[in-house]
C-alpha cells in the first residue's frame, strides 16, 4: 500500500468514529429516540435536566398531515403546547415542515404548522415500539393554542 491509501484509511476510521460517537450521543438524549424508546415512558437511564419546556399528555387523536404528495392520516400519541409525537407508518426526515390538522374529542380541529425534530424513519422495524416522529409546533393560532393549553394539567 502506498502512503495515500494508508492516509485515506486512517482518516476514514477517524471520521467514522467521530460520526458514530455523535450519532450515539444524539440518539440517547431525552428528546431523541433510542432503540428502546417509547414516547409515553420516560427513559430510566435519564441523565441531566429535562430538556422539554412544556408538560405533555398522552392522547390518541387522529391527525391529517398535508404533504406535496397528498394527505396522510396518522395519530397524535402525545402533545404539549410546544409539540407532539405523531405515530405514522412513514415518518418524515428531520427538518421537514408541514401543515397538520388534529381532530380532538369535541371534533374542533387544531391546525398548526410543524417541523420534524426527530424521526425513527430509518430504525429497523424490530427496534421500534412506535413508528413515528417528534414535531415542534412552529405556527398555531391563539385559539388552537388555547385548546391545547386546556388539555395540559397545571403543575
Amino acid at each position: 500500500m502506498d502512503f495515500y491509501t494508508i492516509f485515506f484509511i486512517i482518516g476514514a476510521i477517524i471520521v467514522g468514529g467521530a460520526v458514530a460517537y455523535y450519532v450515539y450521543s444524539f440518539m440517547k438524549s431525552d428528546d431523541q429516540p433510542s432503540f428502546d424508546f417509547h414516547p409515553s415512558v420516560k427513559s430510566p437511564q435519564k441523565t441531566g435536566a429535562e430538556r422539554r419546556q412544556h408538560p405533555r399528555i398522552d392522547i390518541n387523536w387522529p391527525v391529517s398531515i398535508e404533504t406535496p404528495e397528498g394527505t396522510i392520516d396518522a395519530e397524535v400519541k402525545n402533545i404539549s403546547i410546544g409539540g407532539a409525537f405523531i405515530g405514522c407508518k412513514k415518518p418524515f426526515p428531520i427538518g421537514q415542515v408541514f401543515s397538520l390538522t388534529i381532530t380532538g374529542p369535541d371534533n374542533e380541529p387544531v391546525i398548526a404548522t410543524a417541523e420534524v425534530v426527530w424521526s425513527n424513519e430509518n430504525f429497523p422495524e424490530d427496534k421500534v415500539v412506535n413508528r413515528g416522529m417528534g414535531v415542534r409546533f412552529i405556527k398555531m393560532s391563539e385559539r388552537h393554542l388555547q385548546i391545547v393549553r386546556q388539555l395540559i394539567p397545571k403543575e
